[in-house]
């Protein structure tokens, strides 16, 4: 299976994607408590941007904080455009994207934990029945939201598990005192290690009950990309099938070369969306993140992600 090389959206899609996560941390260890602690600086930022968040919001109590009319803004440049939220911005996604890269290298494997399964209706279902529990006043979105999730698992399961390690090298570090020649290690680390503790580490870290279930859950969904590309993302993130919904039919799509096209599933291999970019007449822009691998991937130049008008030309 020949592969092109990579074109310059998939680049600025990881650059994205990067950008995101950092700003995820950024924000997430202003929450932390450390010498410098200035909590509340726009930690709630991704949360704002949730369009789930809203509507769960607004059928389980009926009210909504100014903060989430910013989601509006989402749900305009899905319908717009799609699934770009789920591609370009979402910092789970993007993790999630960067453990579905560890699977086979295989090309047959690549193309059966990426192509469309029926069982990606899943995540409507989750979807539907989470507005209905807000709808009779019990708001379970903090369960299943992609940020509610990321969120506590960064915080109870994979920052505790830095902090201690961190400590515990610096600590080792400084005890031993090792030395080559002259120049001691500790001079070098202890600098480093003032920088974390002051804008890194927690000055208390606690450890809750529920912190081995959380984990495995966690840990588990990461996992479980290794079987399914962004498994979570297909089969249970209730924000990725109702932006799905919204996005449903987009001004961008997959536009496909019947001509050039040899059915070589290069395209396949590398959809983030399960979104059957190979069937001619099947793509299904609700799937679809707009990751460009499937352009990327086309040795032929069988596929192109254009804007439609009317009639569905470009």
């Amino acid at each position: 299976m020949a592969r092109s090389r990579t074109i310059w959206p998939v680049w600025l899609r990881r650059l994205s994607q990067t950008v995101f996560v950092l700003l995820f941390l950024y924000l997430f260890l202003q929450t932390v408590y450390h010498p410098v602690n200035q909590a509340g600086r726009g930690v709630d930022l991704f949360f704002q941007f949730d369009p789930l968040v809203l509507l769960s919001s607004w059928l389980a109590s009926h009210q909504i904080a100014a903060g989430l009319l910013f989601s509006l803004i989402t749900v305009a440049v899905t319908l717009l455009a799609g699934r770009w939220f789920c591609g370009w911005i979402c910092p789970f996604g993007a993790l999630h994207n960067l453990f579905s890269c560890w699977r086979s290298r295989r090309a047959k494997d690549r193309i059966a934990s990426s192509a469309y399964s029926p069982w990606q209706k899943s995540k409507y279902y989750i979807l539907f029945g989470l507005l209905l529990a807000c709808a009779l006043g019990l708001n379970l979105t903090g369960w299943f939201d992609p940020f509610s999730f990321l969120f506590r698992g960064t915080a109870l399961v994979a920052y505790p598990m830095f902090d201690d390690a961190t400590k515990s090298a610096f600590g080792w570090i400084y005890q031993a005192d090792p030395a080559i020649g002259r120049f001691h290690v500790t001079s070098a680390t202890e600098p480093v290690y003032e920088v974390l503790r002051r804008h890194v580490l927690a000055t208390a870290q606690p450890h809750f009950a529920g912190t081995v279930l959380i984990a495995l859950l966690f840990f588990g969904m990461l996992f479980l990309n290794l079987h399914r590309t962004r498994f979570w993302c297909h089969f249970v993130c209730p924000l990725g099938a109702l932006l799905g919904v919204v996005g449903k039919n987009p001004l961008v799509q997959i536009q496909r070369n019947e001509a050039a096209c040899n059915n070589c599933g290069a395209c396949v291999a590398d959809c983030q969306g399960g979104a059957s970019p190979e069937t001619a007449g099947g793509f299904k822009p609700s799937e679809c993140f707009y990751c460009f691998n499937c352009e990327s991937a086309c040795p032929h130049k069988a596929i192109k992600i254009n804007v439609l008008v009317a009639g569905g030309k470009q």
